[in-house]
């Protein structure tokens, strides 16, 4: 029922001329992607160095004095307790700025003392990497980390289907910021200026690439969906992705299928011309929703072809599109 409410079903669709054509000069989306130089604003304000927070585990040593040294786990509050000074507050300091604090309490007692805090493990540096990967939960670094190299430590997709691979993701920070990031961009085209600095306790959420398709019908090997996975599908790619057309499919007479200034829209396309003149301005770039439709020879009726198809796909288009424009 998804395409219902995207097509309609009381007006009937429409021959676009040619001088509209369909072609895109890229995939359109409505995701705001944050451009590389707003990502390098978000991390201006990051941590420079480690502090140290709940799970760390902490050698402190002080010289000469081995009876108020050793090892220290610190708790969910970020609180430790030491000894003669009880409970101390280590949480959210630095090696540094926790020697000096602890060694500004024990000059209550000692004169001068030399006072090291070592981290054994690290445990409060974590991100959420949440979503389509292979090993989702949290990660753990010790220093700092990039949105490329969580996905490298989450897995990346699921092995169970590599048709499908990462294509954006968001960033939860805080309460109250949501970073989109293009994956495309950082995995295909390799702009490491994408690559974003992650934060303590960052949430990356990678959600379904199958969720910008389109869809290959009629006289088509493997018909249903076939994802957007990259910015310029055209509709020979969706065609061999889906398996190429059978032997009773009429590929002079292929239907693109699309909304286009508020109605539907129908482009007939020749693959024929496509692949024996290599006239390649019939090969449009395809939009998400897009339906392309393989008619049979001498038959060439919308509806027919619903009358065949698997029940579970005629949900995804309206059987009540008129079918009188396929006809010849």
């Amino acid at each position: 029922m998804a395409l219902l409410g995207l097509w309609g079903c009381s007006t009937t669709p429409v021959e676009i001329k040619d001088d509209k054509p369909f072609k895109t000069p890229e995939f359109e989306s409505k995701i705001p992607y944050v451009s590389p130089e707003m990502l390098r604003v978000y991390e201006a304000n990051l941590n420079k160095e480690y502090l140290i927070g709940p799970g760390d585990v902490l050698s402190i040593g002080i010289w000469k004095r081995p009876d108020l040294g050793g090892k220290h786990v610190v708790g969910p509050h970020g609180l430790i307790t030491l000894p003669m000074i009880g409970v101390f507050k280590i949480g959210g300091l630095s090696r540094d700025e926790a020697a000096k604090a602890i060694k500004k309490c024990y000059l209550k007692y000692y004169d001068d003392p030399l006072v090291t805090v070592g981290i054994d493990e690290y445990k409060n540096n974590k991100v959420f990497v949440l979503g389509r990967v292979s090993n989702p939960g949290i990660i753990h670094f010790d220093g700092a980390v990039t949105l490329l190299e969580a996905l490298s430590m989450a897995g990346g997709l699921p092995t169970d289907d590599k048709s499908v691979f990462l294509s954006k993701c968001y960033i939860v920070r805080g309460r109250d910021q949501i970073i989109w990031v293009d994956l495309l961009r950082l995995l295909q085209k390799a702009d490491m200026r994408t690559n974003v600095r992650l934060a303590n306790n960052d949430i990356v959420y990678i959600p379904d690439s199958m969720d910008a398709s389109v869809f290959v019908m009629g006289e088509i090997e493997k018909p249903g969906s076939v994802p957007i996975q990259t910015t310029e599908l055209t509709i020979l790619d969706a065609i061999n992705l889906a398996g190429g057309p059978t032997e009773n499919a009429d590929i002079e007479e292929i239907r693109l299928i699309r909304k286009v200034e508020g109605q539907q829209g129908v482009k007939t396309v020749n693959l024929d011309t496509i692949l024996a003149k290599g006239d390649f301005s019939q090969n449009y770039l395809l939009r998400d929703n897009d339906i392309v439709y393989l008619p049979r020879k001498g038959i060439a009726s919308f509806n027919y072809f619903l009358r065949q198809i698997d029940p579970l796909l005629r949900t995804f288009i309206s059987g009540t599109i008129v079918y009188e424009v396929f006809k010849k």
